[in-house]
Protein backbone atom coordinates (compact mmCIF):
# COMPACT_ATOMS: atom_id res chain seq x y z
CA UNK A 1 0.00 0.00 0.00
CA UNK A 2 1.44 3.35 -0.95
CA UNK A 3 1.75 5.48 2.29
CA UNK A 4 -0.07 9.07 2.35
CA UNK A 5 2.91 11.73 2.85
CA UNK A 6 1.79 15.00 4.39
CA UNK A 7 2.91 18.37 3.59
CA UNK A 8 6.36 19.05 5.26
CA UNK A 9 5.80 20.50 8.68
CA UNK A 10 9.69 20.89 9.98
CA UNK A 11 12.59 20.09 7.56
CA UNK A 12 11.69 16.69 6.57
CA UNK A 13 9.21 15.18 8.59
CA UNK A 14 6.04 13.73 7.56
CA UNK A 15 3.53 13.50 10.88
CA UNK A 16 0.37 13.07 11.66
CA UNK A 17 1.16 14.99 15.31
CA UNK A 18 -0.39 17.89 16.90
CA UNK A 19 -1.23 18.88 20.13
CA UNK A 20 -4.44 20.09 21.95
CA UNK A 21 -5.00 20.87 25.41
CA UNK A 22 -4.85 18.17 27.90
CA UNK A 23 -7.43 16.28 29.68
CA UNK A 24 -6.70 16.00 33.49
CA UNK A 25 -6.67 12.23 34.38
CA UNK A 26 -5.00 10.51 36.90
CA UNK A 27 -3.43 7.12 36.09
CA UNK A 28 -4.82 3.88 36.98
CA UNK A 29 -3.82 0.28 36.63
CA UNK A 30 -5.14 -1.18 33.20
CA UNK A 31 -8.36 -3.69 33.53
CA UNK A 32 -7.48 -5.56 31.07
CA UNK A 33 -4.38 -6.81 32.45
CA UNK A 34 -4.15 -5.81 36.33
CA UNK A 35 -6.70 -6.14 39.31
CA UNK A 36 -6.98 -2.04 39.96
CA UNK A 37 -4.33 -0.96 41.97
CA UNK A 38 -3.70 2.53 44.15
CA UNK A 39 -1.24 4.49 42.60
CA UNK A 40 0.23 7.05 43.88
CA UNK A 41 2.99 9.85 42.49
CA UNK A 42 6.14 8.35 42.63
CA UNK A 43 9.52 10.53 44.04
CA UNK A 44 11.48 10.14 40.75
CA UNK A 45 14.89 8.79 40.63
CA UNK A 46 17.60 10.99 39.81
CA UNK A 47 18.91 10.14 36.02
CA UNK A 48 21.38 7.17 35.61
CA UNK A 49 23.65 5.84 33.57
CA UNK A 50 22.89 2.66 31.28
CA UNK A 51 26.27 0.82 31.99
CA UNK A 52 24.27 -1.73 34.60
CA UNK A 53 21.67 -2.33 31.48
CA UNK A 54 24.42 -3.27 29.01
CA UNK A 55 26.16 -5.46 31.40
CA UNK A 56 23.20 -7.52 31.89
CA UNK A 57 22.39 -7.84 28.24
CA UNK A 58 26.07 -8.97 27.58
CA UNK A 59 25.59 -11.70 30.62
CA UNK A 60 22.14 -13.14 28.60
CA UNK A 61 23.68 -12.94 25.66
CA UNK A 62 26.64 -14.88 27.04
CA UNK A 63 24.38 -17.96 28.81
CA UNK A 64 22.21 -18.19 25.75
CA UNK A 65 19.41 -16.30 26.96
CA UNK A 66 16.53 -14.16 25.09
CA UNK A 67 16.73 -10.49 24.56
CA UNK A 68 12.95 -9.46 24.71
CA UNK A 69 11.28 -6.51 23.21
CA UNK A 70 8.06 -5.67 23.87
CA UNK A 71 6.27 -2.85 21.66
CA UNK A 72 3.27 -1.18 22.42
CA UNK A 73 1.11 0.41 18.88
CA UNK A 74 -1.89 2.77 19.44
CA UNK A 75 -3.76 2.24 15.71
CA UNK A 76 -3.44 5.36 14.12
CA UNK A 77 -6.79 6.96 14.72
CA UNK A 78 -8.36 9.75 13.26
CA UNK A 79 -11.38 10.16 15.56
CA UNK A 80 -10.15 9.27 18.92
CA UNK A 81 -6.41 10.71 18.62
CA UNK A 82 -5.29 14.03 18.75
CA UNK A 83 -3.24 13.62 15.02
CA UNK A 84 -3.88 15.74 11.88
CA UNK A 85 -6.52 13.44 9.91
CA UNK A 86 -4.76 10.99 7.26
CA UNK A 87 -6.27 8.83 4.72
CA UNK A 88 -9.78 7.41 6.11
CA UNK A 89 -8.06 3.82 5.41
CA UNK A 90 -4.68 4.80 7.12
CA UNK A 91 -6.73 6.35 9.95
CA UNK A 92 -8.93 3.73 10.84
CA UNK A 93 -8.17 2.66 14.15
CA UNK A 94 -9.93 -0.85 13.87
CA UNK A 95 -8.66 -2.07 10.72
CA UNK A 96 -5.43 -4.06 11.13
CA UNK A 97 -4.93 -4.51 7.32
CA UNK A 98 -4.71 -0.58 6.20
CA UNK A 99 -3.68 0.86 9.34
CA UNK A 100 -0.65 3.46 8.87
CA UNK A 101 1.15 1.95 12.20
CA UNK A 102 -0.02 -1.81 11.92
CA UNK A 103 -0.80 -3.19 8.42
CA UNK A 104 0.36 -0.30 5.84
CA UNK A 105 3.64 -0.45 3.81
CA UNK A 106 5.94 0.75 6.80
CA UNK A 107 3.65 -0.17 9.76
CA UNK A 108 4.72 -2.48 12.36
CA UNK A 109 3.38 -6.01 11.43
CA UNK A 110 3.92 -5.59 7.47
CA UNK A 111 7.52 -4.00 7.66
CA UNK A 112 8.82 -6.91 10.53
CA UNK A 113 7.14 -9.20 8.09
CA UNK A 114 8.67 -7.88 4.77
CA UNK A 115 12.13 -8.22 6.11
CA UNK A 116 13.62 -11.96 6.02
CA UNK A 117 16.05 -11.68 8.60
CA UNK A 118 12.99 -11.44 10.91
CA UNK A 119 10.61 -14.70 11.15
CA UNK A 120 6.89 -14.31 12.02
CA UNK A 121 6.21 -17.20 14.99
CA UNK A 122 3.01 -16.41 16.40
CA UNK A 123 0.05 -13.55 15.24
CA UNK A 124 -2.35 -14.10 17.97
CA UNK A 125 -5.72 -11.61 17.09
CA UNK A 126 -7.59 -10.11 19.94
CA UNK A 127 -5.51 -11.33 22.73
CA UNK A 128 -7.34 -8.88 25.19
CA UNK A 129 -10.30 -6.95 24.53
CA UNK A 130 -8.11 -3.72 23.77
CA UNK A 131 -5.43 -5.10 21.87
CA UNK A 132 -6.80 -6.29 18.43
CA UNK A 133 -3.66 -8.33 17.58
CA UNK A 134 -0.39 -9.84 18.96
CA UNK A 135 2.66 -10.55 16.55
CA UNK A 136 5.85 -12.70 17.53
CA UNK A 137 8.62 -12.18 15.75
CA UNK A 138 12.31 -13.58 16.53
CA UNK A 139 16.09 -12.37 15.34
CA UNK A 140 19.29 -13.96 15.43
CA UNK A 141 22.60 -11.59 15.38
CA UNK A 142 26.06 -12.55 14.17
CA UNK A 143 27.18 -11.59 17.80
CA UNK A 144 24.91 -14.41 19.37
CA UNK A 145 22.05 -12.26 20.52
CA UNK A 146 18.58 -13.84 19.99
CA UNK A 147 15.92 -11.09 20.07
CA UNK A 148 12.29 -12.01 20.44
CA UNK A 149 9.95 -9.06 19.42
CA UNK A 150 6.50 -9.03 20.83
CA UNK A 151 4.25 -6.22 19.48
CA UNK A 152 0.91 -5.82 20.36
CA UNK A 153 -1.81 -3.36 18.01
CA UNK A 154 -3.58 -1.91 20.37
CA UNK A 155 -7.25 -0.63 19.15
CA UNK A 156 -7.15 3.26 18.50
CA UNK A 157 -9.76 4.25 20.64
CA UNK A 158 -7.59 2.46 23.46
CA UNK A 159 -4.74 5.22 23.25
CA UNK A 160 -5.21 5.90 27.34
CA UNK A 161 -4.70 2.10 28.21
CA UNK A 162 -2.37 1.42 25.53
CA UNK A 163 -0.15 4.34 27.45
CA UNK A 164 -1.06 3.19 30.81
CA UNK A 165 0.13 -0.23 30.03
CA UNK A 166 3.25 1.05 28.44
CA UNK A 167 4.69 2.49 31.68
CA UNK A 168 2.71 -0.17 34.05
CA UNK A 169 5.10 -2.72 32.13
CA UNK A 170 8.30 -0.43 32.56
CA UNK A 171 7.29 -0.07 36.67
CA UNK A 172 6.59 -3.45 36.96
CA UNK A 173 3.18 -3.11 37.85
CA UNK A 174 2.86 -5.22 34.75
CA UNK A 175 4.43 -8.48 34.29
CA UNK A 176 4.16 -10.27 31.07
CA UNK A 177 3.80 -13.73 30.50
CA UNK A 178 3.66 -14.20 26.95
CA UNK A 179 3.40 -17.98 25.57
CA UNK A 180 3.92 -20.26 22.22
CA UNK A 181 2.41 -23.83 22.26
CA UNK A 182 4.54 -24.80 25.56
CA UNK A 183 6.82 -22.53 25.55
CA UNK A 184 6.98 -19.16 27.71
CA UNK A 185 8.78 -16.54 25.56
CA UNK A 186 8.24 -13.70 27.76
CA UNK A 187 7.39 -13.70 31.51
CA UNK A 188 8.42 -10.70 33.87
CA UNK A 189 9.77 -7.27 32.62
CA UNK A 190 11.45 -7.02 29.02
CA UNK A 191 14.73 -6.38 28.36
CA UNK A 192 13.44 -3.42 26.02
CA UNK A 193 10.06 -1.98 26.31
CA UNK A 194 8.89 0.97 22.87
CA UNK A 195 5.77 2.93 22.28
CA UNK A 196 5.29 3.36 18.39
CA UNK A 197 2.81 5.92 17.62
CA UNK A 198 1.29 9.18 18.41
CA UNK A 199 2.13 10.74 21.65
CA UNK A 200 -1.05 10.79 23.59
CA UNK A 201 1.02 12.53 26.26
CA UNK A 202 -0.11 15.63 24.13
CA UNK A 203 -4.20 14.57 24.75
CA UNK A 204 -4.17 14.11 28.47
CA UNK A 205 -2.45 13.46 31.81
CA UNK A 206 -1.04 11.15 33.54
CA UNK A 207 0.81 10.71 36.97
CA UNK A 208 3.52 9.02 37.55
CA UNK A 209 3.93 6.17 39.52
CA UNK A 210 6.22 4.50 41.91
CA UNK A 211 7.74 1.20 40.23
CA UNK A 212 6.56 -1.93 41.69
CA UNK A 213 10.18 -3.41 41.08
CA UNK A 214 13.08 -1.30 40.72
CA UNK A 215 15.64 -3.36 37.98
CA UNK A 216 16.87 -1.22 35.02
CA UNK A 217 15.71 -1.75 31.48
CA UNK A 218 15.75 0.44 28.34
CA UNK A 219 12.76 2.05 26.85
CA UNK A 220 12.15 3.73 23.21
CA UNK A 221 9.22 6.52 22.46
CA UNK A 222 9.06 6.64 18.88
CA UNK A 223 6.20 9.62 18.75
CA UNK A 224 6.45 13.08 18.18
CA UNK A 225 8.15 15.35 20.75
CA UNK A 226 7.86 12.14 22.69
CA UNK A 227 11.63 13.22 24.70
CA UNK A 228 9.78 16.12 27.07
CA UNK A 229 6.87 15.01 28.22
CA UNK A 230 8.12 11.02 29.00
CA UNK A 231 11.13 12.23 31.04
CA UNK A 232 9.76 12.18 34.26
CA UNK A 233 7.69 8.95 33.60
CA UNK A 234 10.64 7.08 32.62
CA UNK A 235 13.03 8.25 35.65
CA UNK A 236 10.28 6.98 38.02
CA UNK A 237 10.18 3.35 35.97
CA UNK A 238 13.90 3.34 36.78
CA UNK A 239 13.88 3.00 32.38
CA UNK A 240 16.44 4.56 30.41
CA UNK A 241 15.66 6.49 27.02
CA UNK A 242 17.83 5.18 24.50
CA UNK A 243 15.45 6.65 21.85
CA UNK A 244 13.27 9.44 22.64
CA UNK A 245 11.88 12.55 20.13
CA UNK A 246 12.12 16.36 20.47
CA UNK A 247 10.55 16.97 17.12
CA UNK A 248 7.36 16.09 14.33
CA UNK A 249 8.08 13.08 12.69
CA UNK A 250 6.65 10.04 11.24
CA UNK A 251 6.67 6.77 13.46
CA UNK A 252 6.73 4.75 11.04
CA UNK A 253 8.79 1.02 11.72
CA UNK A 254 11.89 1.45 9.98
CA UNK A 255 12.39 3.63 13.05
CA UNK A 256 12.00 0.75 15.49
CA UNK A 257 13.89 -1.51 13.22
CA UNK A 258 17.01 0.18 13.23
CA UNK A 259 16.76 0.79 16.71
CA UNK A 260 16.43 -3.07 17.62
CA UNK A 261 19.38 -4.06 15.46
CA UNK A 262 22.09 -1.26 17.36
CA UNK A 263 20.54 -1.91 20.48
CA UNK A 264 20.95 -6.18 19.87
CA UNK A 265 24.66 -4.87 18.67
CA UNK A 266 25.12 -3.82 22.45
CA UNK A 267 25.80 -0.78 21.08
CA UNK A 268 25.23 3.05 22.99
CA UNK A 269 22.25 4.84 23.01
CA UNK A 270 24.25 7.46 20.94
CA UNK A 271 24.86 4.65 18.56
CA UNK A 272 21.29 4.12 18.42
CA UNK A 273 20.11 7.73 17.88
CA UNK A 274 22.58 7.58 14.56
CA UNK A 275 20.81 4.42 13.21
CA UNK A 276 17.40 5.65 13.92
CA UNK A 277 18.35 8.62 11.94
CA UNK A 278 19.72 7.24 9.10
CA UNK A 279 16.66 4.66 8.50
CA UNK A 280 14.82 8.01 9.20
CA UNK A 281 16.70 10.10 6.38
CA UNK A 282 16.67 6.61 3.81
CA UNK A 283 13.05 6.12 4.01
CA UNK A 284 11.42 9.79 4.09
CA UNK A 285 14.33 10.50 1.21
CA UNK A 286 16.01 13.59 3.44
CA UNK A 287 19.01 14.29 4.57
CA UNK A 288 21.12 12.77 7.37
CA UNK A 289 21.75 15.88 9.27
CA UNK A 290 17.89 16.87 9.11
CA UNK A 291 16.85 13.70 10.02
CA UNK A 292 19.48 13.66 13.18
CA UNK A 293 17.62 16.39 14.79
CA UNK A 294 14.63 14.64 15.28
CA UNK A 295 15.98 11.97 17.73
CA UNK A 296 17.50 12.14 20.97
CA UNK A 297 19.81 9.58 23.36
CA UNK A 298 19.71 9.41 27.37
CA UNK A 299 18.51 12.00 29.57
Amino acid sequence: MKILHLPLLLICFNTTCTQNHPAQEAMIAPVTEAPALELKPAPCRDSFSRDTILAQLRSQIKQGKRLTVHVFVPLCDNEHQGIVPVNKQLGDGLNLRTNLYWGAGYGVKSFFKADKSWKLLHAQPDPTPDILERVVFEKKYPTGARVMLVADAYRGDRMKVCIRDFLNTLSGHILDTIRLKDTTLLAGTPDFSILNGHNGLMDMEFTPIAPAINNLKDAAVIACASHNYFKEFLQCAAAFPVLTTVHLLAPEAYVMGAAIDSWANLESEKQIRVSAAQAYAKYQKCGYKGASRIFHAGW
